[in-house]
Parts: C-alpha cells; structure tokens; sequence
C-alpha cells in the first residue's frame, strides 16, 4: 500500500474505562475490515498498523504489559485484549441497556439493532426477551406498546412485524392527510399584480353590469374576447350566460373559472412578481371525464361504527368559503357533496346533471339532485372543480382526481427488500468457496525428513492417504525443524482453510482461575497428555477441510491436528467436561482418561508434590511463588545494546511482573527507551533500572492464597510515572498490582494519583 495511510480513529481507552473491554474488541473488528479492504495480510506490518492506530496511551500500555514472545499480530492483540477484558463493568452495560430509549425518528428496526448492540455486554441468558421488554417499555408507538400487552406470547418477531406494519401505515396514511403541492413549476409573470387587480375589476364589472375598464387605451375586452371599446357601445356578452361555468356576462372562450377548475392554482401572493402553477401529471384527465356518461364513486365503508370512521382519512378543506371535512377516496373519480353539506355551505344553485354516478360493482346508480362548479381551496392551493350533490346523509367525499390535484394524495411505490437478494444471489450467500494450492516444492533434503514424518503419521492413524475423491479444500504444508536437526515438525498452513471454520467458544482457565482453583491445596499432581490434539478424532464429515498437499499425494488429518483455529477451545472443553462429570481425586481422572482413550507423556507427569510448576508459577500449600528457572533466566541476562533486545528484556519480566513490587515505576526509563523517535542512550538511569528489576524479582517471593472469608487491606502509591498497590490479609501478601501513568495522569497531583491507584 503505497502513499499515506488511510485515517482510522485511535482508541480512546480514558474516555469510558468501565467499558473498555467490549470497545476495544469493536474496535479492532473494524480495523480487521480495513486490513481486508485495503489487502493487508502480512503479519508485521497487521502488528505495526494495530499499535500506530491504537494510539500513544495504548502503545504505552501494550510496553508495560507485553511479554517476551509478542511478536506476532495474535499475540500482541491478545495482550491488549487481555489488559482491557477486566474493564468490562456488566452492571454498567445492563444500566445503559435499561435507559435506552427509542429516539424521536428512530425507526423499530434501527432500535433494535441498538438494543442488540447494547445487549452483546451484558451477559443475558435471553437476548431477545430482553430486548422484547424494552421495546415493549421503550417504543414511541402506543399502538404497538398496547397490542403487546393484550397478546403477552407473541415473540421479538411478531412484535417487529407488526411495529413494521404499523409503521408503514402511519407513514403512508401522513402522506395521504398532509396537505401539500404536487409538482409545482415556478413561472414568473412580470405583469401578474395588474393581471390580479384587472381580475379583480372584471369580476366588480360582472356583478355591476358595467363593461368599461379602468383605463381608455384600446385593448382587448375580457367578457366578449372581442375589440374595446366595442362599436355599438354594448359588451356582446353583457347578459349571456357562459358555457363553460354556467354564469352571467361572459363567454366560455375568454372564462377564467374553465381554466382554474382543470389545474389547480396556486394561491396570488400580491407582494411578490413570481406565481406557482401545478403541472398535472395526466392533462386533460378532468375533461375525459367531463365528457363521459358515466362516473364511478368507489366509497365503501365497514359497519357505521364510530372505530371504522375514525379509519378513513381525512382532510378540512375549504369549499365556497366554508370549511367543509371531507373524506379522500383514492378509488373514486368525482367529487360528491350530500344534502347536509350542501345546505351547510350556502346552497349553491345547481344545474342539471346527466352523467350517472355507480358505486364500486356497478350496483343502482346514486341519486343525483345536481352538479355545481365550486372554488376550493387548501392551506397553499386553491381552484374550482365539479361536485355532483347526492341524496342521503353520508358525508362529503374528494376523488382522487382532485386530491391529487391539491397535493391532498401521492402515490408511492414500495420498495422491495428483497430483490437484491434475488437478483444478485451469488453476493448474499452464507457459504465461503472452498480454496486449494498447488503443491510446493521442497529441498531434496526435507523431502526424506517430510516423507519420514508422513510415514510416521500415517503409522500412528493420525493421517490417511486421499484416493480419487474430490477435494475442495487443499492447504500447503510448511517443515520447520526440531531440535533434533534430523527432524522436522509437519505443520498444515490452515489459515485459508480457518476462514471457513465455525469456532466453538469456549473459555480457556487463567493463571488467575488456577490460583483461585488451588486454594487451600496442600498436595499437588500434574498430568501431561501425550499429543493431546491427536488424542481426539475427527469426524468424517470435518476431515475434508484439513486436507494438505505433499511431494507423494494428498493426505488428510483423522484426528485434531494443530493450527485448526479452534483447536484449543475443542480440546479443552473435551477435557474439562470428563474431569467435571467426576470427582478432582487423581484415581477418577485417570479412569476417565483411560474410559476415553486418552493416555499421558509419564515423564512430564508428576504426583504427590508438595508443590508443582504449571505456567510459569509454582503452586504450593503456602501460595504461589515464580517458577525459578524464569527467575535464574532474568538474573543472567545481560544489559540490552539495542531497542529489541530491551523489549525482549521487559517481556521476559513482565510475565513474573506479578511478582515484582511497583514494576511499572522501576522499569519506566527502561520503557521510555522503546518509544518512537527516541533516541537509544543507556545511561546510568537504565543501568539503575535494569539491575533493581533483576533484584526485585525473588523465587523466595511467596504470596498466599486469597480467603473469602477474611478482611482485605489495601496499600497504595503512586510516583509520577507509575501506580503500585498490594492486597494482603493477615499481613500477608496476595498480589502486587502497578501500571504506569499516561501522559494526562501524570500531571495529576498526588492525592489525584494515589486516589487513582485506588481505583
């Protein structure tokens, strides 16, 4: 990757430290997604890019805490992740799963999500009733709250496809109820306020029977469409009724209410020059239907309860000056006034009506009184349309023409979820293709230690030669020698072959448990497994998958083979469950072994100790003590020269740094050594440094079992660039604890620096 890095955000592990275990987690996730996004695969360079984006304060912590082998990306993750793991407060994560509450445009689903997010940390034995719970006290919906109360077994699932639904429903029925413009096309009128107020002289000229204008220059007269002044001193329209909208003094070719009952217009703002006109999206619809014989009222309604009127949608609308509430039908093609709603907005005069009104089937027709041509207007259009008034007391009625025009009604198109799964099928699959390598090829030499080593596998069942079989699935092999230089190790490179690996979690015992486990012990037995992995066999659905490829042919593993990526956790929780279903004395767990097939390397088995080395810590019936032969390893070891040598110094250390009294403290100008842009200088501070870490750690150190039952003192300090704290009962010690301070905490005073090493 060439160029500069991509920006990434650094851990910030101060701003929520209760919680740092689950952040850090997500956020490596997703740095692991931009090592796949941006190709980065080798190791060294996954292990550079995690400690620069990490941050200062994190690299800091990964130098105190790492130990002489974390040289890897897995393992110099692992040692963060283990650091941060214990900053997990649950009862924390519990309460601000509890306080979530859904958002004010938050839809179900994105609260949901956020509820599982939550849920990931706080250890519930049933996610989905949790969040069902939430949802249930949480929702903004009332709706959705009150049908899960009145069908308390409905699942998680059934609730989020009925919030969906009502979801979708409010939506689509907000867009059927607000009043708003369709399509509006902004065209400016350079002489609209003297069109407005000749408009508004016309019609003073209408109800006065006057034709003469304002003003004397000849122009075209707006009654007749004809020449003004007229010759014979009359308006030829004065007294003729227009064809068009049926009223006095003007004829239908010049009548303004024929072109505002087709589009509707928008509302005259005198302040401005500029007017909004509707452009319909089917012109001449309204005049199609004008012309028909027949028209169609598609209203069809439940039992007149009051529950099922409240359902239909509604709208306020202005009809002749009069607020008229009136019923959108989407499924009918007029506009219908009853007796009642006709008498309440005047009574206007009706003309004869011909066309035939059928309700949905096509029954008997409605029974029309009349037709009437009325002005309507909304809170941002306004224009004149047809109502025919019908018989009966059942309300005012818009069709879909009108509330269309008015903006009152949209169509919407629903988008389907699923059709990128089904047009694009390949992309959405659960599987991972399988994956194969050519055979690489191999010195002459490790060619005979290879094919001696598969000779031996194969005598042991551990291997099985493939024959003419499909095999999807094919890895290489690498050879690194043993001690032996005679011998090699055949080790199966299974890191393509992992991604397909569904691993089984399960949690590995810490020193920590051990400690804890051992409590109260006073003898002590060890037992080694001979090749443990290759005690537990495969079966033959899961062997395909280890399949490698060699000089001689294709073999496969029969039984657990190492760098299967949950190896570890299979074999540890076969082994647990047989020592749990019996009792811990050494005679059940040897019959539970022999019962499974399982036998022991003798020579690393040892029983009845008053003492046994398991870690790198010694267990005895006083306390735990570190492994001598580690602490004979730091004592020889000479002064580093370079900055790798010292950071292998500090790992080796820093794994029996429960042994040493304020370690962070005395090994803080060794620390600052390795630091970037510092510059190497071992000077008598490093010397001082150097020996007092040799000399404070001691195989005499023995630190005693924690009692439950007994009182527990604290003591603390803190320097300026560390913290240290020791917990003993009894005056006796049980564990030392120290870290070093990070830039902002170093500038804390000292009573804000112990009460920090307190916490």
């Amino acid at each position: 990757m060439a160029g500069s890095l991509p920006p990434y955000p650094t851990f910030d592990y101060a701003s929520d430290k209760s919680n740092a275990g689950p952040r850090w987690e997500r956020w490596v996730s997703r740095l692991e997604n931009l090592f796949v996004g941006l190709k980065i695969e080798n190791d060294d360079r996954k292990r550079a890019l995690l400690l620069h984006y990490a941050g200062e304060s994190v690299y800091d912590i990964y130098d105190a805490e790492k130990g002489a082998t974390e040289a890897s990306y897995v393992a110099t993750k692992l040692v963060l992740t283990t650091y941060f793991e214990p900053k997990k407060n649950t009862q924390m994560e519990v309460y601000k799963f509890r306080s979530y509450k859904q958002k004010e445009g938050q839809s179900l689903d994105e609260f949901v999500t956020e509820l599982r997010k939550l849920a990931k940390t706080c250890e519930f034995a049933s996610v989905d009733n949790e969040i069902l719970s939430q949802v249930i006290q949480n929702c903004k919906s009332n709706r959705l709250r009150r049908r899960a109360l009145r069908e308390p077994d409905k699942t998680l699932n059934d609730i989020l496809t009925l919030g969906r639904t009502l979801e979708m429903a409010d939506l689509q029925a907000t867009e059927m109820e607000r009043e708003s413009i369709n399509k509006v096309n902004h065209t400016n009128r350079t002489n609209y306020k003297t069109d407005y107020k000749q408009d508004k002289h016309r019609k003073g000229q209408q109800t006065s029977g006057s034709n003469y204008p304002s003003h004397s220059r000849p122009s075209k007269c707006r009654n007749c469409g004809g020449q003004y002044p007229h010759k014979n001193g009359q308006c030829p329209a004065h007294g003729k009724t227009c064809n068009a909208c049926h009223k006095l003094n003007h004829f239908a070719n010049v009548c303004r209410g024929k072109q505002n009952r087709n589009t509707g217009t928008k509302r005259p703002n005198t302040k401005e020059r500029q007017v909004n006109e509707v452009q319909t999206e089917q012109p001449g619809y309204q005049e199609s239907l004008d012309s028909s014989d027949e028209e169609y009222s598609y209203s069809i309604k439940e039992a007149e309860t009051v529950r099922s009127l409240k359902k239909a949608p509604y709208a306020t609308i202005k009809v002749s000056t009069k607020s008229c509430k009136m019923m959108i039908d989407t499924g009918a093609t007029v506009n219908i006034l009853d007796d009642k709603t006709h008498q309440n907005i005047g009574s206007p005069k009706l003309n004869k009506n011909d066309t035939k009104l059928l309700p949905y089937g096509g029954g008997k027709p409605l029974d029309v009184t009349g037709a009437c041509e009325l002005q309507v207007e909304t809170k941002d259009m306004y224009g004149v349309n047809k109502f025919y008034v019908v018989k009966g007391g059942h309300g005012a009625l818009f069709g879909y023409p009108t509330a269309s025009q008015l903006g009152l009604v949209k169509i919407i198109q629903p988008i389907n979820i699923q059709a990128p799964k089904l047009r694009y099928p390949e992309v959405f699959r659960d599987e991972i293709d399988p994956w194969h390598k050519g055979i690489e090829k191999l010195h002459f030499i490790l060619d005979q230690r290879c094919e001696k080593e598969i000779h031996k596998l194969l005598e042991q069942d551990i291997i099985e030669k493939i024959g003419n079989t499909p095999t999807p699935w094919v890895s290489p092999i690498v050879t690194p020698p043993k001690k032996n230089l005679d011998e090699i190790r055949l080790c199966v490179d299974m890191r393509e072959a992992n991604k397909a690996i569904i691993r089984e979690r399960h949690l590995l015992p810490t020193v920590e448990e051990l400690i804890h486990d051992l409590n109260n012990a006073s003898i002590f037995s060890k037992i080694d497994l001979r090749s443990g992995y290759h005690q537990l066999e495969l079966d033959e659905p899961s062997r395909y998958i280890t399949t490698f490829s060699t000089h001689i042919g294709l073999f496969r593993y029969k039984r657990l083979s190492f760098g299967i990526s949950s190896a570890s956790e299979i074999f540890q929780e076969t082994i647990r469950s047989s020592q749990e279903e019996h009792d811990q004395a050494l005679d059940d767990i040897l019959q539970a072994l022999q019962r499974n097939g399982l036998t022991v390397n003798k020579d690393k088995c040892e029983f009845n100790k008053n003492k046994v080395t398991f870690f790198g810590v010694v267990f005895s019936k006083a306390g735990i003590s570190p492994d001598p032969k580690k602490v004979q390893a730091v004592k020889d070891a000479e002064a580093p020269t370079t900055v790798p040598e010292l950071r292998s110094f500090l790992g080796m250390t820093n794994y029996s740094s429960r042994f040493i009294r304020h370690y962070a403290s005395i090994c803080e100008p060794l620390r600052r050594l390795t630091r970037h842009n510092t510059d190497w200088e071992w000077n008598p501070e490093q010397q001082q440094a150097f020996d007092n870490l040799k000399n404070e750690l001691s195989s005499e150190t023995v630190m005693t079992y924690f009692n439950p039952a007994l009182q527990i003192d604290i003591l603390v300090n803190a320097s300026p660039v560390g913290l240290g704290a020791i917990i003993s009962q009894n005056q006796q010690t049980i564990a030392y604890a120290s870290r070093a301070l990070t830039d902002v905490e170093s500038r804390y005073s000292q009573t804000e620096r112990e009460a920090l090493a307190i916490v």
